[in-house]
């Protein structure tokens, strides 16, 4: 039946973009819904009255009668601009035109007076609460029947106890930015942080790990299954997740979201994208920068490096409008992305290991050092088609690609020649039909993703030699093949028939494949290094680069196929108790069928391997023997989700808002893979030393020349126990990860701003690491008695845990005035003070017995302060000025404090910050990005020709990172700056062109 599901739901997709005119707009999560009050001049409540929105894009009509309260709730609206007329059943009127942001409930409250000929001096059109500062302001219109109208901005959501930030299409198309990654903006809301580097464009918030986010766009989500990074292709790449030209704008809901969303512990980003209209609409843009327009960065001034190449182009372009007027669209968009910059090959060892390297390898480490240029070419596809026949229906069907190619994986200490190609490819496919009936909208949601993640070694045929703190050279020791195809079918119901409620209601059904090949060591990597053993007295287990002590290689290749069942339902209910008072309360309920690879059966040998090991308070045998059937769906994940908002005035002047809610995420299939991959493509693990005695407890062989090669190695293998692998284990009640969250805060409007402050604690759970299984002194030792793995054919025993928690308590607040063409200016300011705690390491916890033997402590990249500011100005001569600046105090980084001792239980876990280093010493990182755009027309009224430069890093910052992690007596940690630091967070001041038209 499940395969006959995901066939039905691929073909009518798939079917659906081949030609029909349907598809997405997206589940309700990109949607948004207006909720007002309608009153007479008397100010009392007037029920009857007729509630009318016209899209000016499409003239699709969206309606609402109000309620004996003269309330109304106009929802499933698409973002976008909108006509609102109000009439009572005098024959009074309110007009207004207005825009409303994806996932708003916005609230436009109206009092009607009679029309009369004095309206034309504004007599009927006097201002309503729910719009930004700049309505009241704006100049009236004329309109149909000569009736005057207000033409408005954006309204304000203020009656909401989600915890979000709107990026506007203005934003997006003005402020700074270095590579047309929207994710950049999710930085403008508080306790949400973008990471920017040259590999990594994921965002993460709280103290959650970038996998614990989710992206929907046009309401699907594109949720990685597979590894860390959050969203399906980010992980360790620098493009783009979605083309910036199709995106029309997007929501940021950091803490309390409702109900409908799905799958993410920490923040979601829910975007639409664009739609074509009754008027043709176009768009072609190009930027550009290079070498010439950097500045050279502080770590190849400070170690006397040639500046790197440095090339970047992107480019595109898009077209929508109508098919049939009124009735069928168009849009379709492409992006490309072409860049090559230059890393840097040098090696951080000694003088002393240099000098040995050279001399046992054979080899010069001039012939690895210099400049080689990663290349990287992304491209992005996007075709949309929408569908109204009436002013009840909308059709949607749209398409995406994204493919990338990138060869990276090489500077510092490792050669070129161990890079890898990353090659990324993302296909969406999404038919969605909404219909509105009188007091309820209802959306069908069918989609399907495919993800293919394909890195691969450029050098196949090479072993790795790693030759530690000198150099990496050689192939890359793996090459993978990972893909994730996901079949979702969603319905969503909006009920506003009973007064005072909006009650949602939902159910998704997602049926995911994985193929997972992760051909691991094909070739051999061996591991030199110098060392004592911790044994300075006995030379004896001395290790040098004369040999490897240790060498890995895989014994194994087979495929992995997986499929997991994934159910959503939830209810949710928006409660207008008063006209000041609303209650959201909702719940929701997920399962998943297979979400520890259940059906898996723990191998004879396995099994005699758990239960030959001490058991303690952490491990129990039989938690971690799987017999295919003891494995049972986790089916507690319920999430009551409640909030409230309270307008104190009644005229959304101020308003005091909060909530509490259960978020479960899941655990990625790379958590719990190594159970069943070790046990198909097994890796040996090969110890060598001068003698053939034990060192650091673990058994190794004599060195001999001959296995240094594959075949070696596997005569080793054939016969000795050196080679044996490693026997992961999966706990059999592993429980997904959930952040419990709450929140209170207050909105307040001060003339043009609207200003906000919320306080925030949130506490995560549950989250999967591994530990070892085999440690002495009866499981409490250190590492490792591996001799019970050792008479039952495995190297080592690795167990997961359920056991690594997060702290987070923040104080948010936001000052925002959106900018407006009327009055010329908009400012933003989004300050977060915060402190995000952890225990336990990341998926691996090897330094202490337990995630809780770590303590809480600091998380890498907690910051106690930072500031985003974005503005923009227009200025004379058509000239406008845009800046985001980043000012932080600094991330924390993770340092092992070894004074007390190395032993198990001498170890402490902590963290420090880096020195401050900019604005007087104030802040640790700083980024100033600066815009200088001129707009003027070329051809008519209808198009625009925009110039930019951007000046990115505009002071040259060096926010050093990287820095020294450990220290003892006799070891001192080295201090976090500049002069240390081995990476930067940002680039080097840089100067980019842009140029576009739009018509």
């Amino acid at each position: 039946m499940t395969r006959h599901f995901r066939m039905a739901l691929a073909g009518a997709t798939m079917l659906a973009s081949a030609g029909v005119a349907l598809v997405p707009a997206a589940a309700q999560t990109s949607t948004a819904s207006i909720r007002g009050q309608v009153s007479g001049a008397d100010r009392a409540p007037l029920s009857g009255a007729t509630v009318a929105a016209v899209s000016t894009g499409t003239n699709q009509t969206y309606r609402a009668i109000s309620d004996a309260s003269g309330r109304y709730i106009l929802n499933g609206l698409r973002p976008g601009e909108y006509r609102i007329t109000i009439t009572g059943t005098d024959g009074a009127r309110f007009e207004r035109v207005i825009v409303v942001a994806i996932g708003q409930s916005a609230s436009l409250d109206a009092t009607l007076v009679a029309a009369a000929p004095a309206a034309a001096e504004g007599g009927a059109t006097a201002a309503a609460p729910g719009a930004t500062g700049d309505v009241a302001a704006a100049a009236p219109v004329a309109g149909d029947g000569g009736e005057i109208v207000v033409r408005g901005g954006r309204l304000v959501e203020t009656r909401t106890s989600e915890i979000a930030t709107n990026v506007s299409q203005e934003q997006i198309r003005t402020l700074p930015q270095t590579d047309r990654n929207f994710l950049t903006f999710a930085a403008l809301a508080p306790g949400v942080r973008y990471n920017d580097s040259e590999t990594d464009k994921s965002f993460s918030s709280g103290a959650s790990t970038a996998s614990q986010v989710n992206v929907f766009i046009d309401g699907v989500s594109l949720k990685n299954k597979l590894r860390e990074g959050g969203v399906a292709g980010q992980q360790n790449s620098r493009g783009n997740p979605f083309g910036q030209l199709a995106v029309q704008e997007f929501r940021v809901l950091t803490q309390n979201y409702k109900a409908e969303y799905e799958q993410a512990g920490a923040a979601i980003i829910t975007a639409v994208t664009k739609s074509g209209t009754n008027e043709l609409h176009g768009e072609v843009f190009g930027q550009y920068t290079d070498r010439s327009l950097s500045a050279k960065s502080f770590l190849d001034r400070r170690d006397g490096n040639a500046k790197p190449a440095f090339e970047r182009k992107q480019y595109g372009a898009s077209l929508g409008g109508p098919i049939i007027k009124d009735k069928l669209f168009f849009f379709a968009a492409y992006e490309g992305n072409d860049q090559d910059r230059a890393f840097n090959v040098n090696t951080t060892g000694s003088d002393a290991a240099v000098a040995q390297f050279e001399q046992f390898s054979g080899r010069r480490l001039s012939d690895f050092e210099g400049a080689f240029v990663s290349p990287f070419r992304g491209d992005f596809y996007f075709g949309k088609l929408t569908l109204t026949p009436d002013d009840r229906q909308v059709f949607d069907l749209s398409f995406s690609r994204r493919t990338e190619t990138d060869i990276q994986g090489f500077g510092g200490n490792v050669a070129f020649e161990n890079a890898e190609n990353k090659r990324n490819k993302v296909d969406t496919y999404l038919f969605k039909w909404t219909y509105s009936g009188d007091s309820f909208v209802n959306e069908v949601n069918l989609n399907y993703l495919d993800y293919q993640f394909r890195p691969t070694s450029i050098n196949p045929g090479l072993p790795t030699f790693d030759y530690d703190s000198v150099l990496v050279f050689g192939g890359r020791d793996s090459t993978r093949r990972e893909i994730q195809q996901g079949y979702t079918i969603r319905d969503d119901l909006t009920y506003t028939g009973l007064q005072g409620h909006a009650i949602k209601a939902g159910a998704r059904v997602e049926i995911t494949d994985i193929e997972f090949n992760n051909m691991s060591f094909v070739e051999p990597r061996y591991t030199f290094r110098i060392d004592q053993a911790g044994t300075p007295a006995d030379t004896s287990d001395d290790t040098s680069f004369a040999f490897p002590a240790e060498a890995r290689l895989g014994l194994g290749n087979g495929r992995i196929f997986g499929s997991n069942t994934q159910v959503g339902l939830y209810l949710q209910d928006d409660w207008d108790v008063t006209g000041r008072l609303q209650l959201n309360l909702g719940v929701r309920w997920d399962y998943e069928t297979n979400g520890v690879n259940n059906d898996y059966i723990t191998p004879a040998a396995g099994v005699a391997a758990l239960r030959a090991l001490p058991q303690t308070s952490y491990f129990k045998a039989e938690d971690y023997i799987s017999t295919g059937n003891n494995r049972k769906p986790f089916t507690g994940a319920i999430a009551p989700r409640l909030g409230f908002s309270w307008d104190v005035k009644d005229d959304q002047s101020t308003v005091i808002f909060g909530g509490f809610g259960r978020y479960y995420d899941r655990n990625n299939f790379n958590n719990t893979v190594d159970e069943l991959s070790r046990t198909i493509n097994p890796i040996g693990v090969f110890r060598f030393s001068q003698n053939g005695t034990p060192r650091s407890n673990l058994p190794t062989v004599k060195w001999d020349p001959s296995y240094l090669t594959r075949d070696g190695l596997l005569a080793l293998a054939a016969s000795s126990t050196q080679g044996l692998p490693e026997l992961f284990a999966v706990k059999n009640n592993a429980r997904p990860p959930v952040n419990d969250q709450a929140s209170f805060g207050v909105r307040q409007r001060v003339g043009a701003f609207q200003a906000a402050v919320t306080a925030s604690y949130q506490r995560g759970r549950n989250g999967y690491t591994n530990v070892f299984a085999t440690r002495q002194n009866a499981g409490l030792g250190n590492c490792c008695d591996t001799a019970p793995a050792l008479a039952n054919g495995y190297s080592n025993v690795i167990i997961g845990l359920d056991g690594l928690d997060t702290r987070y308590k923040a104080l948010y607040f936001t000052l925002d005035k959106n900018y407006s063409q009327s009055s010329g200016w908009g400012l933003n300011i989004a300050y977060t003070v915060s402190e995000s705690e952890q225990n336990g390491g990341d998926l691996f916890s090897l330094d202490a017995i337990t995630p809780d033997a770590y303590g809480w402590r600091r998380r890498a990249g907690d910051e106690r302060h930072r500031v985003v500011i974005s503005g923009i100005v227009d200025l004379p001569l058509n000239f406008q000025l845009s800046t985001l600046t980043t000012l932080g105090s600094g991330q924390a980084y993770q340092v092992t404090d070894a004074r007390n001792g190395f032993d198990t239980g001498q170890l402490r876990f902590t963290s420090a910050y880096p020195e401050k280093n900019c604005i007087g010493g104030v802040f640790a990182f700083c980024e100033v990005n600066l815009t200088l755009a001129n707009k003027f027309k070329l051809f008519g009224s209808n198009d625009q020709v925009e110039a930019a430069v951007d000046l990115l890093n505009a002071f040259n910052t060096k926010n050093p990172s990287g820095f020294d992690g450990f220290f003892s007596n006799t070891d001192p940690l080295e201090a976090a700056n500049s002069r240390t630091g081995s990476s930067a967070l940002t680039l080097p001041r840089r100067v980019q062109f842009r140029l576009g038209y739009r018509f």
